[in-house]
């Protein structure tokens, strides 16, 4: 094999590598909106102007539309940025951080520990299955106590730099509690997120699916 001909092989099986791992990239969640209060719209792919949601999560190249009421905060999974904009804004959705194409338009920005962020990964697709869980098995697990220590130690310092209403704490704690499958111990905490955000019609739902789930779990292990 000549040497022109090998350097050819190796350029397209480093191309036929990397497509794939760039795509993933490409299609991999940037963060999750943690906070939402008045008009926002979000745009992304096909999808354009449609009302955006509590807990859904962002990739990059996602658009946002914030009006002049709105108020948001958002959660990056990587470098754990935590932002929080308020008043008409239009934000662009990075890997680490947004972009905002209205001048003058700065956000609060806070920065979560890097133990939080593994289990703030999580916390979207829990909620999501909390929401659309029709049963439940409630079988108690013994979780180590170095596990459950690190959980609420870490919650703790979260909760304690927190703001009243950010539930992002309580994300963690919730995450948290599902994968040690402490199911019973995660109704507190969607009552204490219902406390910090009265008016976030996600947290209200997943709390009625869950204190419905809770009950026909409870009847039938009478």
């Amino acid at each position: 094999m000549s040497k022109t001909t090998s350097t050819w092989i190796n350029r397209l099986l480093a191309l036929l590598f990397l497509v794939p791992a760039t795509l993933h990239a490409a299609e991999s969640d940037s963060g999750m909106i943690t906070l939402l209060q008045g008009g926002v719209s979000y745009a992304s792919g096909t999808d354009k102007g449609k009302p955006a949601a509590a807990f859904m999560k962002l990739r990059s190249g996602d658009k946002l539309t914030l009006a002049n009421d709105a108020r948001i905060q958002l959660v990056y999974f990587s470098g754990g940025r935590q932002e929080t904009w308020r008043g008409a804004a239009q934000l662009e959705i990075g890997s680490t951080e947004s972009r905002s194409a209205l001048p003058g338009a700065q956000p609060e920005v806070r920065q979560l520990p890097a133990i939080a962020l593994q289990q703030l990964t999580r916390a979207p697709n829990v909620m999501n299955d909390l929401k659309n869980r029709t049963g439940m098995v409630m079988v108690r697990a013994l979780p180590t106590r170095e596990k459950l220590r690190e959980l609420d130690d870490t919650y703790a310092a979260l909760r304690k730099d927190a703001a009243a209403e950010d539930v992002t704490p309580e994300l963690y704690l919730l995450s948290g509690l599902q994968e040690l499958k402490l199911y019973q111990d995660m109704k507190e905490v969607l009552e204490q997120m219902r406390q910090r955000q009265p008016d976030n019609p996600e947290v209200q739902a997943i709390y009625r699916q869950y204190s419905k789930l809770m009950g026909t779990a409870e009847g039938k292990g009478k």
